[in-house]
C-alpha cells in the first residue's frame, strides 16, 4: 500500500515535519525540539499542569481531593500545538515516524524521573475501532518503549471487555461512566506495571485500567503517556 505521508515528504522536500527546514524527515529540527510545550511543572501524581506559583511538590486539587488508583503518571508534553498535530499524524494517519519520535520523547521522560515497572502494558482499543484504524496507537508506543527501555511490554493482559462511547465527546464525569467495567485482566502480572497511552484528557480511562490492575493484585501502577491535557481544554 503506498505511504501518502513519506510520498509527502518528497513532494514538500522533507525536512523537519514541523517547519521544514531540510533535515532528517523523521526528526524535529533543534529549534522545534526546544519549542515544545513541555509539561514541566506538573502534579506529581497525575501530570496535570499546574499553576506556575504552585510548589513542584504539591498535589493538584483533584489529587488532594480523591487519590487516583495509578501511583504516579508522566507526560513530558502539553497536549496542544504542535504536540496534537503529530499526534494526529501518527495515530490517525498511520504516520510512524510521528510515532517513533513521540515514543523517544516519552522514553527519555521515564528515564530522566525514574519511572518504575517490570511490564508495558498498552491501553487496549475495542475490536471494531481496531479494525477501523488498523492499529492500536498505544501498543505501537509500548512497542516502542519496550526496544529503548529494556522493559518488556504484552498487550494480552489487559484486555477491553466492553465497547465505549468515543471519548472525544465526552464531559468528564461521563468519560468516567463510559469506562467503566470496560477493562478485565488476564494472565500473570507483575507487582508493578505502567500503563502506556497517547495522551490523558480526564484521566478516566487510566482511573478505570488502574482500579482494575490493581484488584488483580498489582502493587503499583504509572501511567505513561506522551501527553497531558491542560484542564482549560479539557471538555
Amino acid at each position: 500500500m503506498v505511504n501518502i505521508w513519506s510520498l509527502f515528504s518528497q513532494i514538500s522536500g522533507g525536512g523537519c515535519p514541523l517547519c521544514r527546514q531540510p533535515g532528517d524527515n523523521d526528526n524535529l529540527c533543534p529549534a522545534c525540539l526546544a519549542a515544545l510545550p513541555y509539561n514541566r511543572h506538573a502534579c506529581p501524581r497525575c501530570a496535570l499542569p499546574l499553576p506556575a506559583d504552585a510548589p513542584d511538590t504539591v498535589l493538584c486539587a483533584d489529587c488532594q481531593a480523591t487519590a487516583p488508583s495509578f501511583d504516579r503518571a508522566l507526560a513530558p508534553l502539553l497536549y496542544r500545538s504542535p504536540v496534537d498535530d503529530l499526534v494526529a499524524g501518527f495515530k490517525y494517519h498511520h504516520h510512524l515516524p510521528r510515532g517513533r519520535l513521540l515514543a523517544a520523547t516519552l522514553a527519555a521522560a521515564v528515564q530522566q524521573q525514574l519511572g518504575r515497572a517490570g511490564l508495558l502494558l498498552p491501553i487496549p482499543m475495542q475490536a471494531r475501532r481496531l479494525r477501523e484504524r488498523g492499529f492500536n496507537q498505544a501498543g505501537e508506543l509500548a512497542r516502542w518503549l519496550s526496544i529503548q527501555l529494556g522493559i518488556p511490554w504484552a498487550g494480552d493482559r489487559l484486555i477491553k471487555i466492553r465497547d465505549s462511547d468515543q471519548q472525544r465527546a465526552l464531559l468528564r464525569r461521563q468519560r468516567q461512566r463510559n469506562v467503566r467495567g470496560t477493562f478485565a485482566c488476564r494472565g500473570s502480572l507483575p507487582a508493578e506495571v505502567a500503563l502506556i497511552d497517547d495522551v490523558i484528557t480526564t484521566g478516566a480511562t487510566a482511573e478505570e485500567a488502574s482500579r482494575v490492575l490493581k484488584r488483580a493484585g498489582v502493587v503499583r501502577v504509572e501511567v505513561w503517556a506522551v501527553a497531558r491535557t491542560p484542564r482549560n481544554a479539557q471538555t
